[in-house]
């Protein structure tokens, strides 16, 4: 069985679909699967490319439009190369119609999984939005499943809801040995000087649609009551520089530069987790599972994927409401047997729905069905 995984960016690219990616190509080769990814060549690097198995075919990308590079090599090598079954990642505006057009000109199967839908509501983004749309209904129509992430997105996405018949929910992951309860994060709390502090985490990019200004209005509240709390804010991002205007005057939060090596060592430091999302440009929330294989309880808002991701592991709150996020955040901290008690459930999640097992063994029962 050969599979062509296709996706706008894959590695060294890094992002969430590119992970995603990545994750699942390595583990369908321990189980015999071929997989070849075709990508752009962003950034630049070898072309063709035999990544521990993974056949990586790179093409040049002539611009970027809302984030999709226009790079029709990925048509040519898609018309050219031998596999048995097109496995799509989108949101792609351009690699949909490549692998549209693939499909029925070489009458290859079409599998599509759906990480979210693209969000943007100002000036020409709309009208392009419009247009992708009609593309997207036709890419789906075309698929022989669709892959949605969680339910709560399968059901809220307006295009989705219109294929209720094809969708297959297969969850994101996480490394579980990588992200575990035993990591140390002495260094850092040393570093700092945390160690007596009651630690609130966010890590992620400091974009407007993960709603961090809403977590540092939050905090500022937490502050009045709980003076031994400390809030880090972990991540870049368009928004460093305005949130730290706005945090500049509450003690105690702390802005770091991610290191990708210490990343689950932020966890660790950590008493809970927040992730703000504002916008359904949060699908899913893959710092969540990260947070939870760690053993921490989170919260979150109540949109998108995220309430399927915590069930009852961690408390959800409406986005922007800055208050409900206060009083859940001062609940937490001034309960340490409800944080421990969370953060076991939190663990034992992930271990039952969310490690990359189980989302291979699904996505393989998948190609399965459809191949026979």
């Amino acid at each position: 069985m050969r599979i062509a995984q296709v996706t706008k960016y894959f590695e060294p690219h890094h992002g969430g679909i590119e992970s995603h990616v990545l994750g699942i190509a390595r583990d369908l080769i321990d189980k015999g699967v071929e997989v070849l990814v075709f990508t752009s060549n962003i950034p630049e690097c070898r072309k063709r490319e035999n990544l521990n198995g993974i056949e990586i075919y790179r093409s040049r990308s002539f611009f970027t439009l809302s984030n999709g590079p226009f790079t029709p090599g990925i048509f040519l090598n898609l018309l050219k190369e031998n596999y048995d079954l097109i496995h799509l990642h989108l949101p792609d505006p351009f690699c949909s119609v490549f692998a549209l057009l693939t499909s029925l000109i070489r009458r290859k199967p079409l599998i599509v999984t759906y990480h979210a839908d693209i969000i943007r509501e100002r000036g020409c983004y709309k009208i392009l939005n419009s247009v992708y749309e009609i593309f997207l209904y036709f890419v789906l129509w075309r698929a022989k499943k669709i892959i949605a992430t969680t339910p709560n997105y399968a059901q809220e996405s307006r295009i989705l809801r219109k294929f209720r018949k094809k969708i297959e929910i297969v969850p994101n992951f996480v490394d579980a040995k990588r992200f575990n309860p035993d990591v140390d994060g002495e260094d850092i709390l040393e570093t700092y000087n945390l160690k007596s502090k009651g630690i609130v985490l966010f890590l992620g990019r400091l974009v407007p649609y993960k709603g961090v200004k809403y977590l540092i209005k939050a905090f500022s509240m937490v502050k009045e009551d709980l003076r031994d709390s400390a809030l880090v804010i972990a991540g870049n991002g368009p928004l460093k520089e305005e949130l730290k205007k706005i945090a500049n005057e509450i003690p105690d939060i702390i802005f770091l530069e991610i290191d990708e090596e210490k990343i689950p060592q932020y966890y660790a430091i950590c008493d809970i987790f927040v992730l703000p999302s504002v916008t359904r440009q949060e699908a899913f929330g893959i710092s969540l599972l990260e947070a939870m294989a760690s053993g921490k309880p989170c919260i979150t808002t109540n949109i998108s994927g995220m309430p399927y991701v915590i069930g009852d592991t961690g408390i959800l709150v409406e986005p922007r409401d800055v208050e409900s996020m206060s009083s859940a955040i001062k609940k937490l901290l001034q309960d340490k047997k409800l944080v421990r008690e969370l953060g076991k459930k939190a663990r034992k999640r992930v271990e039952r729905e969310f490690t990359l097992e189980k989302v291979i063994d699904k996505l393989d029962g998948i190609y399965c069905d459809i191949l026979e």
